[in-house]
């Protein structure tokens, strides 16, 4: 899969980049692959995370970002498939306008060559702040190309405390600072479904890092006053309904204490009856 990627930024219609590879600690023959690429090609750059930097995908991301030298930032998951001319059609949106950052659509796929992909949604009318923490619109890692002094202003960039949800949670924060922002309307990336691994992981780490992601997100939005009464409150209904799903999973009573007070300590103005009711109809008990 990463040589289908690499391969895919090899085959760019624009040809002024520069590919930074993090290694989050692999353990495969990934080191020997990436040199070989770098002899062939001085545009891909090999680095290791540091050692002193939480592992995960956000710690590789930030300091991907921290060694960059170019004007534009685009992240770019190590399994998923750059179309030819995704750098180039983006950045001439971006050089021609006073946008903040250009996203495109993307689409999923199983396995190359992809079939019919399902294009991701990207439908930016309305309030864009409460349609993105609501679900309606997916920016995903590969989709934006950024000004890299946007970025700078914005720091910190990828919470590396967080296992899952972070893209969600970073794209979040930047909204809220009301960026200008340019779509393309095609998917311009294949996002490969993963059948393993992270996507699809449902440990107990993992949901409580979602749900730590939806507190974040949430104190911050609060902070903000980016959230007008009624959208408040049906944005804790939303967030209420997703930490259930979250747990659903894990049908213990003890499990389901731990639901309740994470939710009661979440939330401090909870709707409890909407809570009861949603937790009986979930339950059955």
């Amino acid at each position: 899969m990463l040589l289908e990627t690499l391969d895919s930024v090899l085959n760019q219609t624009y040809s002024n980049w520069e590919c930074i590879v993090v290694d989050d600690g692999s353990t495969d023959e990934t080191s020997h692959l990436i040199k070989e690429y770098c002899l062939k090609d001085a545009r891909f750059q090999y680095h290791h995370r540091p050692k002193n930097r939480l592992k995960g995908g956000n710690a590789a991301r930030n300091y991907g970002f921290e060694m960059s030298k170019g004007d534009y930032v685009n992240w770019f998951d190590s399994d998923d498939i750059m179309l030819p001319n995704k750098i180039e059609l983006k950045l001439q949106l971006l050089l021609n306008s006073s946008c903040d950052f250009v996203v495109c659509k993307g689409a999923i796929y199983e396995n190359l060559p992809a079939i019919d992909p399902i294009p991701w949604p990207l439908h930016l009318g309305g309030n864009i702040i409460f349609n993105h923490v609501c679900g309606r619109i997916a920016f995903v890692t590969n989709g934006p190309l950024f000004k890299k002094d946007f970025l700078l202003q914005n720091m910190p960039l990828y919470n590396e405390s967080l296992l899952i949800r972070q893209e969600w949670e970073f794209f979040n924060r930047l909204l809220i600072t009301k960026p200008k922002i340019e779509v393309i309307k095609k998917p311009l990336y294949l996002f490969r479904m993963s059948q393993s691994g992270i996507r699809r992981g449902r440990d107990v780490l993992k949901i409580k890092c979602k749900i730590e992601a939806e507190r974040l997100t949430f104190l911050n939005l609060k902070n903000k006053n980016c959230l007008n009464n009624f959208e408040d409150y049906q944005y804790r209904k939303i967030m209420i309904r997703r930490c259930i799903t979250f747990y659903s999973a894990f049908q213990s009573k003890d499990r389901f204490k731990e639901l309740f007070f994470t939710l009661s300590t979440i939330f401090l103005a909870i709707d409890f009856n909407f809570l009861k009711t949603h937790l009986q109809e979930k339950y059955k008990s």
